[in-house]
């Protein structure tokens, strides 16, 4: 039997070398110009960096652990050409500084560009809340509350962080159980008590009694009467239905 060797093989091998060279050059030229195409637009996880550290050192969130800084995602599409120098975060006229609000992020060359991020502030604080429902003029105790950790950044009004605030004042509102306490919502001194008032100097103390004109809380001054010279003056609140006065 003859034998003829075959050339196919080796053909093919010659013409698939310089085919392959073709097609990595090719991919290399692809994947450079890719490449040069990323550098001159800015990423979104650049510019989003750039916010986030405006807000960190806006906050000191460094050096806040109870603070919590989220910055949404850029539209992917979006192309904003590099810039020469630093991008420049700031937050932008009539933009909340806490809670859900809007950071900028602008270049000035080579091209003048500036884009708008949504952003969010959380501050957490341990606060105090009823630990059941309490109703108007309740005297509170220490059973009447309890702690709990909440983001405060987006309430409208001041909660009360400390028990020696709240205990022994009374409630000026009905108040769920579960719900934080705020300042507006109790009194030390409520409008109308008979309280005691000490007015004191270097060398002498005075007792009086009075009857309070208005709300207050601890370390707050309020105007109380005089019940006996029925003569207004402001004394500052230091417990429940107690005042003093520095001569």
């Amino acid at each position: 039997m003859i034998k003829f060797k075959s050339t196919r093989t080796k053909l093919s091998r010659k013409r698939l070398i310089p085919l392959a060279v073709f097609f990595v050059c090719n991919g290399l030229i692809v994947a450079l110009h890719a490449g040069a195409k990323e550098q001159i637009y800015h990423t979104s996880d650049e510019i989003r960096e750039t916010a986030k550290i405006f807000l960190e050192k806006m906050t000191s969130a460094a050096d806040i652990p109870t603070i919590d800084i989220q910055i949404n995602q850029l539209d992917p599409r979006l192309r904003l050409r590099r810039c020469s120098e630093e991008m420049k975060a700031f937050i932008p006229s009539g933009s909340r500084t806490r809670g859900k609000m809007t950071v900028a992020v602008s270049c000035s060359s080579p091209v003048n560009w500036k884009v708008l991020i949504a952003a969010e502030i959380a501050e957490y604080a341990e606060v105090i809340v009823a630990s059941r429902t309490l109703a108007r003029k309740t005297v509170i105790t220490q059973h009447d509350i309890t702690r709990k950790r909440v983001n405060i950044s987006t309430m409208r009004k001041v909660p009360i962080l400390s028990e020696t605030q709240v205990i022994g004042s009374t409630m000026k509102r009905n108040v769920r159980n579960d719900s934080v306490i705020f300042e507006d919502s109790i009194c030390m001194v409520c409008r109308g008590d008979n309280v005691h008032i000490t007015a004191k100097s270097d060398y002498f103390s005075i007792n009086m009694e009075a009857v309070a004109l208005a709300d207050a809380r601890i370390g707050e001054n309020t105007l109380v009467r005089n019940k006996q010279s029925k003569r207004s003056f402001t004394a500052k609140v230091v417990s429940k239905n107690r005042l003093v006065v520095t001569l």
